[in-house]
């Protein structure tokens, strides 16, 4: 008798244990859901240029003297100076003015002279994003050994914005001073070429 029930339950037994696996594999997967990271946001520097700016510059240039009596011309070999100023972004057109200084060193065949220039400019230019081309133009005072003249200045340049407060720029000004230090017929003209550095506030 037992061992007829030991008989009838091993098939049982070995069914119970071939079962217990398929049941399991039966069960689902968890589903992982992909976490989507967002991109880092693109800082555009430079594409505000309202707000006021101070720097300096470096340049060179060339000139003449021109009299009745004829011409003479004359190297800028060392231009420092220093502006300041303020500018509007109104969309893709920036304007603004500006103070500025530079001190010239004047070399004509040799001869040595200091000289500085003070200019009050307006300034127009096109918002490109990080890159400011723009055109200038005011009145200048021109001071070399003692003698004073009043005139005008008119150039061009491209102002860049490495970061949100500083700007690098290049620029070109042309110098017209006629009739100076009250004499007529003498005219100083002037080409220069310089380089700067700006802090936006």
């Amino acid at each position: 008798m037992r061992k007829i029930m030991l008989t009838s339950l091993a098939p049982v037994a070995l069914t119970a244990a071939f079962a217990a696996p398929a049941l399991a594999g039966n069960l689902e997967e968890p589903v992982v859901e992909e976490v989507v990271t967002a991109p880092a946001p693109v800082v555009d520097y430079g594409s505000d240029w309202t707000g006021f700016y101070g720097g300096l510059s470096l340049g060179t240039g060339s000139g003449s003297i021109e009299t009745d009596a004829g011409d003479a011309d004359f190297d800028i070999n060392n231009s420092f100076g220093a502006q300041a100023g303020y500018l509007w972004d109104n969309g893709s057109l920036v304007y603004g003015g500006e103070l500025a200084y530079q001190s010239l060193q004047l070399d004509a065949d040799g001869a040595e002279e200091d000289g500085d220039v003070f200019a009050l400019k307006g300034r127009i230019g096109y918002d490109a994003g990080q890159f400011l081309p723009y055109a200038t133009a005011g009145f200048a005072n021109l001071n070399v050994d003692g003698e004073s003249g009043d005139g005008y200045v008119l150039g061009a340049g491209l102002e860049y914005a490495a970061t949100e407060n500083i700007r690098v720029r290049g620029e070109y000004l042309n110098h017209q001073f006629d009739d100076f230090g009250d004499t007529d017929g003498v005219d100083v003209k002037a080409d220069t070429f310089s380089i700067g550095l700006n802090y936006a506030f």
